[in-house]
């Protein structure tokens, strides 16, 4: 498959590091559009089972309800106090989703007839206002609405019951005196007391019914109340104005309460009738300057000029003004309706480019929403969510406000979290990506312990994993999922958990071979589309691409969704995404001592890395391109040989460690020879290593020559790249280089025993400073 008139210089290196084929051939080649490929076998056992077995699965339920902590060589010293501390920092920041922690209620899950049914069935007026709270407090208006009708017809069935009783105790008081008139003919002492005992009873019950009937009178005139807010809410002002003069007539004509007697209640709704009589008046007048702002607006998009967008932004932001100014003055600027017109005054701005603008109206309309409506209404947690996404965009060109643009991004990020939850409940796609947002911010200032756990969370929003239960079976699976999986491992290899490295990276290995199909088939249909008719390139490009297999699982269907978040796997980065992961779980099973996986880890990235340059390169010299697309390419080819190099080190480790030492040299020695190939990589701390791991092997193998050579060379490039000369990987490769030196005349000598582990080739290669 390899063009004759191009000199492919690295392919012979390839072809030569690996494989078991006669003639030191790759045992694995890129191949045309068209062309046929041998699949290589899977790794892990995977190739011999289609989904997770029970045991599989309680490994992945266990991860995701367990904390994160680092398990490397220092582990007896580990600090239980820091996991305490990381736990009230994540429950603080809303990331841990336990029950225990869960502020979702019960009436999140079911549907809005069940709701419903449930609000129709309860009797208990205390639990109907409760339930009301609740739905008005999460923007359900309509079941709010509904639940104090039902508490009206239960507080009016109260008062008919109390005023029943009422009279019958009434009727007794007369029935008592007319036993006093009748008992003061008589003589004995004794009836006349047994009178007026009855008669001090009947009054004493009288006065207590009295009592009920007002404190239900006052029930009803609150529930009025609520229902004038409900309908405030709905800017329905005219019928919050009848249910604020119902409340205050059953305070003035049952209660006996009346207006300035000190009465919060009676003066509060005094107000309200007042300030809803305004908000009547001026509602036309109001309706028509949002009208007007409205058309404004939508002149601005046929205008092409932006000094003359910008002229009617500014004059659709002044008639917007105007309306917010009637508004303060009759319903109040602390009202819902004021926080709205702010929030499009905000996005005006926004147009305008003047982010500062933007970002202060909308901060202040968030505000009026929470004072107005509660934290957990999902109005505040939609503008918090447009806020946060005005700083992702245009963070830098905000005047800052003593915190970093990442910094005000999460913090955002993190206050929508209760809202959304509220609304949608903890298993939903939208608080999952919300999380990967999170996670994502936090990953990147570097603290990867709650980005580990924002990730969590994120699995279990998007249902993980039941949400890949039936993947055999032909379920859907949301394009994020595999993503977070690749990213969780990639944080746990970085924080040397390995345990937990094998559970997240075997999850991410099964989900990215059954999502590759349907991947590539997605992007083979948008480059159809964008290329509008060139179906022939288009697929001759995905075919190329997809070329690049190691197996053809049974695919699964994705979810479809229009958010992608910054770690979503598209098929330009598939591979890189399966090599990593193949590559961290080689390190994990290296570092756990079972040897054999890590070979068939090791052993699929690196066939997987030869087939990515072979197809770099390939691509690099068969098209034809602009300067900057060329650049890009040869990036990309850059890229991928220092993969091939890492895989090659990698699977070196392995076999070093098994104690079979040719073929560790036959992974050292090409990956040596390619990183000579360019004057970039020759020098980097990558080489060093590789030559440091050189020349260990030849003290091990006793070519005492040899290995001196390669630890010179080692240090040299260990102080060129400015490495300390007191760090313990620099002391290790001075002593073995004295080791060497001392025994270049002699045969036969063994290695002492403390050298029996090079921990040189231990550390993370895809850092880029030593050590990382």
């Amino acid at each position: 498959n390899i063009d004759e008139n191009t000199d492919y210089a690295t392919i012979g290196i390839l072809a030569a590091a690996g494989g078991e084929d006669s003639g030191g051939t790759a045992s694995a080649s890129v191949s045309r559009a068209g062309s046929s490929e041998r699949a290589p076998p899977l790794p892990l056992g995977l190739g011999e089972r289609c989904c997770m077995n029970n045991k599989d699965r309680e490994a992945v339920i266990s991860f995701l309800e367990g904390l994160t902590r680092n398990t490397t060589d220092d582990d007896d010293e580990h600090d239980d106090d820091g996991d305490d501390r990381l736990l009230d920092n994540a429950k603080n920041l809303s990331i841990i989703t336990t029950e225990a922690a869960s502020s979702t209620t019960e009436s999140t899950k079911k549907s809005a007839a069940e709701q419903s049914q449930d609000i129709q069935r309860e009797t208990n007026i205390d639990r109907i206002l409760e339930m009301a709270s609740d739905h008005l407090s999460l923007g359900k208006n309509d079941l709010a609405l509904q639940a104090y009708r039902r508490a009206m017809k239960c507080a009016f069935a109260d008062v008919i019951s109390v005023k029943q009783k009422l009279v019958e105790v009434k009727k007794r008081q007369q029935a008592t005196q007319t036993l006093q008139q009748q008992s003061n003919h008589l003589d004995s002492p004794n009836a006349t007391t047994i009178t007026m005992t009855d008669e001090q009873l009947t009054k004493q019950q009288e006065q207590q019914f009295e009592f009920s009937l007002l404190q239900v009178a006052s029930r009803v005139a609150d529930i009025h109340n609520n229902m004038g807010v409900v309908h405030e809410m709905n800017r329905q002002y005219e019928k919050a104005r009848s249910s604020y003069v119902d409340a205050l007539e059953v305070y003035h004509n049952t209660c006996k309460r009346f207006e300035e007697k000190g009465d919060p209640d009676v003066d509060r709704t005094k107000k309200n009738v007042e300030r809803m009589a305004l908000a009547c008046t001026s509602e036309r007048e109001r309706r028509a300057l949002h009208e007007k702002a409205t058309r404004i607006a939508k002149r601005v998009g046929r205008e092409k000029h932006f000094a003359q967008r910008k002229i009617l932004l500014r004059e659709a932001i002044a008639t917007l003004k105007k309306a917010l100014g009637l508004e303060g003055e009759t319903i109040g600027l602390s009202h819902p309706v004021a926080a709205s017109t702010l929030i499009q005054i905000g996005k005006y701005h926004y147009e305008m480019r003047e982010y500062d603008s933007a970002v202060m109206e909308i901060r202040r309309a968030i505000t009026i929403l929470r004072n107005a409506l509660g934290g957990n209404h999902p109005q505040v947690g939609k503008n918090t969510l447009l806020l946060a996404s005005i700083y992702e965009r245009h963070g830098l060109n905000i005047s800052p406000q003593g915190t970093s643009k990442e910094d005000s991004e999460l913090e955002l990020y993190v206050d929508a979290l209760e809202p959304l939850k509220a609304t949608l409940g903890e298993v939903h796609p939208e608080v999952g990506f919300l999380y990967v947002k999170i996670g994502y911010l936090y990953g990147k200032k570097g603290d990867l312990n709650l980005s580990l756990l924002a990730y969590k969370a994120a699995l279990k929003a998007y249902g993980e994993p039941s949400s890949v239960a039936a993947v055999a079976g032909g379920g859907v699976i949301h394009p994020e999922v595999v993503s977070i999986w690749v990213r969780v491992t990639e944080h746990l290899t970085s924080l040397k958990s390995w345990n937990e490295v094998l559970v997240a990276g075997r999850r991410a290995l099964f989900l990215l071979r059954r999502s590759k199909n349907t991947l590539f088939q997605g992007a083979a249909q948008l480059a159809v589309a964008a290329t509008n008719g060139n179906a022939g390139a288009a697929s001759a490009s995905i075919g190329a691409s997809s070329s690049i297999s190691s197996s053809q699982p049974t695919p699964i269907p994705a979810a479809t969704s229009s958010k992608k978040s910054h770690i979503q796997i598209t098929s330009d980065t598939y591979y890189d995404s399966l090599f990593t992961t193949l590559q961290c779980l080689g390190q994990a099973h290296t570092s756990l001592s079972n040897y054999p996986l890590a070979r068939d880890a090791c052993s699929e990235s690196l066939r997987l890395a030869w087939e990515m340059a072979l197809s770099s390169h390939h691509n690099l010299g068969t098209t034809t391109a602009t300067k900057t697309s060329k650049t890009k390419k040869n990036e990309a080819l850059t890229n991928s040989i220092l993969q091939v190099i890492r895989a090659l080190k990698r699977l070196g480790k392995a076999y070093l460690l098994e104690k079979h030492y040719t073929p560790a040299l036959e992974c050292f020695l090409p990956s040596l020879e390619l990183l000579r190939s360019s004057k970039e990589m020759e020098s980097t701390l990558d080489c060093a290593s590789v030559l440091g791991s050189l020349g260990f092997l030849y003290l091990k193998l006793k070519k005492f020559t040899e290995s001196s050579n390669f630890l010179r060379e080692c240090l040299r490039l260990y102080q060129r790249n400015g490495v300390d000369t007191n760090d313990r990987e620099t002391r290790k490769v001075e002593a073995w280089l004295e080791m060497a030196e001392s025994r270049e005349g002699e045969v036969g000598v063994t290695p002492p025993i403390f050298l029996e582990i090079p921990t040189i080739v231990f550390d993370d290669e895809n850092a880029n400073n030593f050590g990382g």
